[in-house]
């Protein structure tokens, strides 16, 4: 009889457990929802002549970060990564000066729920477990590696965002492992303050989070991009060479597995 009491215990303590992190959880999507709903006034919106307007091209050369002179097709028709100085993205500066000095800009992703304004701090673990506004949060924030440069004249600007599992955050990069989806999605959206960016996403891969090709600032220009072609789960050739935005999450194919997005930076004038 003892022996019965103590199972049932057990297993009532088990089941009252287990109701207690699926309340904590369900409170996190319910506060990262909230946020983002807030912070939705601010959403830049894309110039009304981007989709008719062509992308023009410039002789720039980044400079050369490999010891050895970049490959003759790097320095042909290299996309200039310079923010055009003539556009602002008021929202920004308004996020910058009412929510967060530490925003940098906003990231949109069409069809996904990546649709949320970036920060970068001191360090990479700040914003890893707070929100936009600098409290303690389950879903941390989407930030840009402490490293980068926050005018994105680094060759490779990362960021980071958690896999939630109710796709917030950067959950949805799984979306780009489907075939389907990754023909038929090609293009995301960077507001910061003095400009606008396209995104053109050319792969998505699976790393470890150890992955120095990835990870490793600067980055190898002419590496990067072979290795994203041999090694990428789903791949297309870029129809410019240019700087470059990995946006970056936890993948689950194995102990230490990082999904990883990688898009070409284009000025939108």
């Amino acid at each position: 009889m003892i022996g019965r009491i103590t199972i049932v215990a057990v297993l009532l303590a088990a089941v009252m457990v287990c109701g207690h992190e699926l309340w904590k959880i369900s409170g996190q999507y319910a506060e990262e929802a909230r946020i983002k709903d807030e912070l939705s006034q601010y959403r830049p919106e894309p110039p009304k002549a981007q989709e008719n307007k062509s992308v023009s091209k410039t002789s720039f050369v980044p400079p050369d970060y490999t010891a050895d002179s970049p490959d003759s097709r790097f320095e042909q028709a290299i996309i200039q990564p310079a923010m055009p100085a003539e556009t602002v993205n008021q929202s920004v500066i308004d996020l910058q000066a009412e929510v967060n000095s530490d925003i940098v800009g906003w990231l949109t992703i069409p069809n996904t729920q990546i649709d949320y304004p970036f920060v970068i701090a001191e360090d990479n673990d700040f914003y890893l477990r707070r929100n936009i506004y600098k409290k303690q949060a389950a879903a941390g924030s989407i930030f840009m590696d402490c490293r980068c440069a926050k005018d994105f004249t680094d060759f490779n600007t990362v960021l980071y965002g958690h896999n939630m599992k109710n796709n917030g955050m950067f959950g949805d990069l799984r979306l780009f492992a489907d075939p389907g989806f990754f023909d038929s999605n090609r293009s995301g959206t960077l507001f910061v303050k003095d400009g606008t960016y396209t995104l053109e996403i050319f792969a998505y891969i699976v790393v470890r989070a150890d992955d120095k090709m990835i990870y490793d600032l600067p980055a190898d220009r002419e590496g990067l991009l072979e290795y994203a072609k041999k090694n990428a789960h789903r791949y297309r050739e870029p129809s410019a060479t240019g700087h470059v935005v990995t946006l970056s999450t936890c993948a689950y194919e194995y102990d230490g597995a990082r999904m990883v997005l990688l898009a070409t930076i284009i000025p939108i004038e």
